[in-house]
């Protein structure tokens, strides 16, 4: 196994009330997100599923962004930004939630406050941005997946 596959195995989500004290990567050690862009996210979305990718920035590269269902803040979900090959080559910053239930998430800053809320549809991907800048998220129109 390469170290990059192996970095690349930490980008999940996961409800945190079922995982309390978890950690990731080899025992002792942190988990490190990956240097590399990545070529290619797998989305899951369909009648029962969306997806969320929030772009972000280099200096943003390798946190964590948490997210929970509006209603359901015990039920976090996070992934790292990550460096990722976008069109023509170019390397764009960004956290892939790659399913999702239906419905509004509050997208949290990195200190736990609620950021923004974004609605993520059925069979749809949702964009937004996730700056430093601590505004609120910009969403781009959705289109069907």
């Amino acid at each position: 196994m390469t170290p990059d596959v192996a970095m690349h195995a930490h980008e999940h989500a996961h409800e945190h009330a079922a995982h309390v004290g978890h950690s990731h990567g080899l025992v002792g050690e942190a988990a490190t997100p990956p240097t590399r862009p990545s070529q290619a996210v797998m989305l899951d979305v369909g009648a029962h599923a969306g997806a969320l990718v929030l772009r972000s920035s280099a200096q943003r590269a390798g946190l964590e962004v948490e997210i929970h269902p509006a209603a359901a803040p015990e039920r976090r979900q996070h992934v790292w930004v990550l460096p990722r090959e976008g069109r023509e080559g170019a390397t764009v910053y960004a956290a892939v939630f790659p399913s999702l239930a239906p419905g509004p998430y509050a997208v949290l800053e990195t200190d736990g406050t609620v950021r923004c809320t974004v609605s993520v549809p059925a069979n749809e991907v949702t964009y937004a941005e996730w700056g430093e800048d601590h505004a609120p998220c910009a969403m781009e129109p959705v289109g069907a997946a």
